[in-house]
């Protein structure tokens, strides 16, 4: 992979001055490229399916003390939707400030979802909006009025980012919106839950986008929202990886490393898997020895890119990829090297994600969390996935050929 510039680096010991100058003035869209160092955590687990992580999620919530910052491409309403909106208002009413960053196109906070957020906006809940579709938008949160102000170097970067901070102490990373589709088996997916000092590297990431988009925190929460940390004598290094618009793609850069790092196992969960260079190196692996399974779904909501997709089953499947098909969206994205190196996140294989949108992951490094995911998640993937086949048919293989050639703009 070619060289990347550099992000602003920031010292696990500087997060909490870091987020002092963010909260002095406005913050540039370059400086939401942040460079992290290897930090730790003290406890990380998988949660796999809605029905397992919403739960806890909303427990963590209810728990909330000091903050409660949410940052989600797709926050809609309906029966966990409003689940969300209720334990949100509780904290507010409590006296907990609440957060939020929502994506327009995930969660259409002006269009179809307009009461469910006019509900949340008029409980005191902070609501500010990406919105990377509009060439002038307006700054500051979404009821406040601000200033309309020109949007070009945010225009086509969604943020794709599923991330929930409790406290400064709890960190969520995952796949899924706060959507009934992830609740009831339509779409499967999964969070990672963290707690320890990684999850003030998410809290940053947070503050930034949240003052970029002109969002107001005061300065006296800081000490509540970077509580002193310890992950004591059995700590698990992590490490939070962000790519924001720009050169600077560590999520990206981390896959590649993964791919082409793996020695005797690894384990690709993915829905959207266009991206040739990336797919070059999972043929690779394969062909070096590494015993390499990839999880996709059967039928993938996108079809272009699912066509995209099974152009390269072929090379695949013949350098001994096991390609293995979930039956329904499998929409979790996550990397699982060699038993121990875990990167879950929001990020997919395709042009769109590696280069473009707002994408967060988290990387741990743990037996423990490996062997967790196989337990949960891998283990029974596999057993209700069918073999991934060759396309087979004219007519098929040339619109796959079609869409394949289409890649770099999936």
């Amino acid at each position: 992979m070619s060289r990347r510039a550099s992000g602003i680096a920031v010292s696990n010991e500087a997060l909490r001055s870091y987020a002092e100058r963010l909260l002095a003035g406005p913050v540039a869209l370059d400086g939401l490229a942040l460079s992290f160092a290897e930090s730790s955590a003290s406890s990380v687990e998988v949660f796999v399916e809605g029905e397992t992580f919403y739960p806890p999620m909303l427990a963590d919530i209810e728990a909330a003390t000091s903050s409660v910052h949410i940052n989600q491409f797709g926050f809609r309403p309906g029966v966990v939707g409003d689940a969300f909106a209720e334990a949100l208002i509780r904290k507010v009413q409590d006296g907990v400030p609440v957060r939020l960053v929502v994506d327009r196109q995930g969660s259409d906070p002006e269009g179809s979802s307009r009461e469910h957020y006019a509900r949340l906006e008029d409980a005191g809940v902070q609501v500010c909006v990406v919105r990377a579709t509009k060439a002038r938008a307006a700054a500051g949160s979404l009821g406040s009025g601000g200033p309309v102000r020109w949007n070009l170097a945010g225009l086509g970067h969604i943020d794709h980012r599923k991330v929930v901070i409790v406290d400064g102490r709890v960190g969520w990373v995952g796949g899924a919106g706060i959507e009934d589709h992830f609740q009831d088996g339509r779409f499967h997916d999964l969070f990672l839950r963290g707690s320890g000092p990684v999850v003030a590297q998410l809290q940053l990431v947070f503050l930034a986008s949240f003052r970029w988009l002109g969002g107001a925190v005061p300065r006296e929460e800081l000490d509540g929202l970077f509580p002193p940390a310890e992950a004591g004598e059995d700590a698990i290094p992590a490490v939070a990886l962000h790519n924001a618009p720009g050169t600077y793609r560590p999520i990206t850069d981390q896959i590649a490393r993964m791919l082409e790092g793996a020695r005797e196992t690894l384990d690709v969960v993915n829905p959207y898997v266009t991206d040739r260079g990336m797919i070059r190196r999972i043929e690779r692996a394969a062909r070096r020895g590494v015993r390499v399974r990839l999880f996709v779904p059967a039928n993938a909501n996108n079809w272009a890119c699912a066509a995209a997709q099974q152009f390269h089953h072929a090379k695949l499947l013949e350098a001994g990829v096991s390609i293995l098909e979930y039956p329904t969206m499998l929409h979790a994205k996550a990397f699982v090297r060699d038993g121990e190196d875990v990167l879950a996140g929001t990020c997919n294989l395709e042009a769109w994600s590696l280069k473009r949108f707002f994408e967060i992951d988290l990387l741990v490094r743990s037996k423990a969390l490996a062997e967790s995911f196989e337990e949960r998640f891998s283990t029974p993937a596999e057993a209700r996935s069918t073999p991934g086949r060759r396309l087979t048919g004219l007519k098929p293989r040339a619109r796959a050929t079609v869409f394949a050639a289409l890649s770099r703009l999936l």
